[in-house]
């Protein structure tokens, strides 16, 4: 039983009522017994819902009916809080809206640092306030902080992407952005923090008493954890600010980026925010900054810059989750993985397969962190789309491993690989998972003395080799159905691992 009670300053005393479980006072199963030794299980219960700090079975005691005590597992990745004298499970769930820089509500502090905790920083004397890019808020002493403070919540407009269309605008948070306040009258930044995931940001300036002030939140993530910037043709950071108040007043002041100024910007912020999680959530926490260059109109076309971490999205990509996240998988393929992606134009027909293994492994990556396995290029009229579960490019068995193959193929299979619950056409290889096909592009294929077989340089014959190097035999039979019965690749099953039966 999980018992993450947290030392939350936010009145025990009242765990009358309401307490987080704890160990103490015997074996947690035992029942509370009334202090006069008589009574029956209704006195029991009554004395124990006079008593703080109840054990329990639970995470969460509540006390219904004046004698009768009520009990909720947290479960794992949730704890306990005691708020207003309600004792709450805090479930993982919440951490959706609180992200690594943690988030305020008044002087209350949520943090996510591996379990969802709540601080009522006033206890300590302190507030809740923004310390830094690293830590992001937290409780922090007033003195010295600025003597106003406003507070308010970022959204942008999102247009949902299916295959051949956009969806509606959607107003969604604005995930880890930068958000200043500003003099309006000289445009001086008074303060700079970050929005948390739900959107939300807490910030406190000084000004002029008589001073007209404005929030303007810009294209940028500046946390550690997310270090990308997405800039315009001329390089410079979308941006859009709040009407001018006076300074401590027009709180709170939130902020809608509309379709038509600019949200496009803030969605490929969010795309390549949601890749960054994905990599962290596999391990590799020291992110290399990233600069999206994106500009309404122009027609740059799609691609990643490999040794200066820059990403250009074309005028009309925009929107196309798909797309950016393609790129962004070159991005990991460059930094944490490895590619000799010779380049060149491609169109998914049969390639050297160095290319086929650099383009369809930035395709695994958009869709598995999509979930989604459709490649979509949306553009007005439709676009085009290619779906990568039921359908096949195959190779040829009766060629070599060196082949020419399709980056198509190279996705499909990963992603039949990897596709666990998410998949439909009852592949060999199901149930499986993503990160199983993550823990080879991030070690084997990056570790000293690999392998090199089929063609000269990374291809998928490499990946096929981690695979059984990362997950060993186990998985030959069904490996050899999906490989040379599905996608009739003629991988001979005798790599570094050792041969297959």
């Amino acid at each position: 039983m999980r018992r993450l009670g947290l030392g939350l300053g936010l009145g025990f005393a009242l765990a009358a009522v309401a307490a987080c479980g704890d160990d103490r006072a015997g074996a947690p199963d035992e029942e509370p017994v009334a202090p006069d030794g008589g009574g029956g299980d209704d006195d029991a219960a009554a004395n124990a819902c006079a008593a703080a700090g109840i054990p329990a079975d639970g995470d969460v005691v509540r006390c219904a009916g004046g004698d009768r005590i009520e009990t909720e597992d947290c479960g794992d990745g949730g704890s306990c809080a005691v708020t207003g004298g309600t004792a709450t499970c805090l479930t993982a769930e919440v951490c959706a809206g609180v992200g690594p820089l943690g988030r305020c509500e008044g002087d209350v502090l949520w943090r996510c640092d591996g379990a969802p905790a709540l601080t009522d920083c006033a206890t300590t004397g302190q507030v809740c306030g923004y310390a830094d890019d690293t830590t992001g808020y937290a409780c922090v002493d007033a003195a010295g902080l600025g003597a106003f403070v406003v507070r308010g919540r970022v959204r942008w407009e999102d247009r949902p992407l299916s295959p051949g269309q956009l969806g509606t605008p959607v107003p969604v948070p604005a995930r880890g952005v930068m958000i200043s306040v500003l003099d309006d009258a000289n445009d001086t930044t008074l303060a700079t923090v970050s929005t948390s995931d739900d959107g939300s940001f807490t910030m406190r300036y000084d000004a002029a008493p008589s001073a007209r002030v404005r929030v303007t939140a810009y294209s940028r993530s500046r946390a550690p954890a997310r270090p990308v910037r997405v800039r315009n043709a001329s390089g410079y950071l979308h941006a859009v600010g709040s009407p001018a108040f006076a300074a401590g007043g027009a709180e709170p002041v939130d902020l809608l980026i509309t379709v038509t100024a600019g949200a496009a910007a803030w969605n490929a912020l969010d795309n390549m925010v949601s890749g960054m999680d994905l990599v962290r959530a596999h391990g590799l926490t020291a992110m290399s900054p990233l600069v999206v260059y994106w500009q309404q109109g122009s027609a740059t076309g799609s691609y990643y810059q490999g040794g200066s971490n820059t990403l250009q999205l074309d005028g009309d990509d925009g929107w196309d989750d798909v797309v950016a996240l393609h790129e962004f998988g070159h991005y990991l393929q460059d930094e944490y993985s490895a590619s000799d992606n010779p380049g060149g134009a491609h169109d998914g027909s049969p390639a050297d397969p160095r290319l086929a293994w650099g383009e369809g492994g930035a395709t695994w990556f958009a869709i598995a962190a999509r979930g989604v396995p459709y490649y979509i290029d949306y553009a007005a009229g439709g676009g085009w789309h290619v779906e990568l579960e039921d359908r096949v490019h195959a190779a040829s068995l009766a060629s070599s491993m060196a082949q020419n193959i399709s980056e198509w193929m190279v996705a499909e299979l990963m992603w039949d690989v990897g596709d666990g619950s998410l998949d439909t056409d009852g592949d060999p290889m199901s149930p499986g998972d993503r990160t199983a096909v993550f823990d080879v592009l991030i070690g084997y294929l990056v570790a000293p003395g690999a392998a090199d077989r089929g063609r000269a340089g990374v291809d998928l014959v490499d990946w096929l080799d981690g695979w059984f190097m990362h997950h060993g035999m186990a998985s030959c039979a069904a490996m050899r159905a999906l490989v040379r019965e599905r996608y009739r690749f003629p991988y001979d099953f005798a790599g570094p691992a050792g041969a297959c039966p």
